[in-house]
């Protein structure tokens, strides 16, 4: 449970703050998705991603689509973090892959030092007033032209969830497959910075 905890709400935070919504008005409900998300999931990313999905639909009144992206974008900003963090650590070679694997102390130190990382940028995008403000309630994202990296964005998300244990012993593969966690980092700045700067809707 506390890894779930642990896992869950630097996502969650993440889906919300890369997007500037507001949080004090709802404390209570997203108490209630944290708890919903540590006690139900397991440590399942798809799940977190579908309960974040509920939260945005039920409390911010977002449509599926745009729910479903700014769940996944949360997912992906974790996954980056955790891989160049997990990366970092083994070219320093203080600890191989391998070793940080199968020894708690450093598998520990690793996630607390994952966790303090994430925090660190979730404080700064907080402070900074960081995030994208195109979405807006109840937008659409019509399947059209001007709105397929959105889409192709999804799918290589959803694809790097399930197939997120295809390189079990990579360092470039611990939250999703490097591949597509790459493929996902470039079509979300692609998409995002366009659309923010752009002015699409």
């Amino acid at each position: 449970m506390i890894l779930s905890v642990l896992h869950f709400i630097p996502m969650l935070f993440f889906s919300l703050m890369l997007f500037r919504l507001r949080l004090k008005p709802y404390w209570k409900q997203l108490s209630l998705a944290i708890v919903a998300g540590s006690v139900l999931t397991a440590n399942n990313p798809l799940l977190f991603a579908v309960i974040i999905c509920i939260l945005l639909i039920v409390v911010w009144k977002y449509r599926f689509v745009p729910a479903l992206l700014m769940a996944l974008s949360g997912y992906v900003m974790c996954a980056f973090i955790s891989t160049t963090v997990i990366v970092s650590l083994n070219s320093t070679q203080s600890a191989e892959f391998l070793e940080m694997r199968n020894n708690p102390v450093i598998v520990n130190a690793t996630r607390a030092i994952v966790v303090v990382v994430k925090f660190g940028i979730l404080f700064g995008l907080y402070k900074f007033r960081l995030g994208f403000t195109f979405l807006s309630n109840y937008t659409k994202i019509p399947l059209v032209r001007e709105n397929i990296g959105v889409y192709l964005f999804i799918i290589v998300v959803l694809l790097g969830l399930i197939y997120r244990h295809s390189y079990p012993a990579s360092v470039y593969s611990v939250a999703m497959p490097i591949q597509m966690l790459s493929m996902a980092v470039i079509l979300f700045l692609y998409t995002m910075l366009g659309k923010e700067l752009s002015f699409q809707r």
